[in-house]
């Protein structure tokens, strides 16, 4: 029986590992379109309170969805090493632009302190809900597992 409940959340965790890497890529080549639609100098951004037309934004989207992505691909395959290695280095990823962009945040609000202007709150709302932020708190419950398990084939390879 316990075979059957392990079996059932390795399966979810595809499952999760899929849906955030399809997310990711979705969000990505949106921010390449909105980066496009920039430069063509209009004005019908999709999404553009969510989703920056930013290069950068958009190749880190892109690559931590084809890591995860592929982190599925390998865990179907049955290599274990490459799973956990695609998925670690997505989530990570992930979680590096979550930490940036609450930096930014924080830079902008310190700045706006140190030059004695009021702190608006669409400031902080406008850069902590975009994608990279939104995605970035859903995938760090996720990548907990995967570095606990890294750590732990790490350790067991010394």
């Amino acid at each position: 029986m316990a075979h059957v409940g392990a079996r059932h959340i390795k399966a979810l965790n595809l499952a999760v590992l899929t849906a955030l890497g399809l997310a990711y890529l979705l969000i990505g080549s949106f921010s390449i379109i909105n980066w496009c639609i920039s430069l063509a100098g209009a004005n019908q951004q999709l999404y553009p309170n969510f989703i920056p037309g930013d290069l950068g934004f958009a190749l880190v989207a892109l690559t931590v969805g084809v890591s995860l992505t592929v982190s599925t691909y390998y865990a179907l395959r049955g290599d274990k090493v490459m799973h956990l290695a695609s998925a670690t280095c997505g989530t990570w990823l992930a979680l590096g632009a979550l930490v940036i962009q609450v930096m930014v945040v924080a830079a902008a609000v310190l700045d706006a302190i140190a030059v004695g202007e009021e702190v608006s709150c669409s400031i902080v709302s406008e850069n902590l809900l975009r994608m990279d932020v939104i995605l970035g708190c859903i995938i760090l419950p996720v990548s907990i597992p995967y570095t606990l398990m890294l750590k732990k084939m790490i350790r067991h390879n010394k």
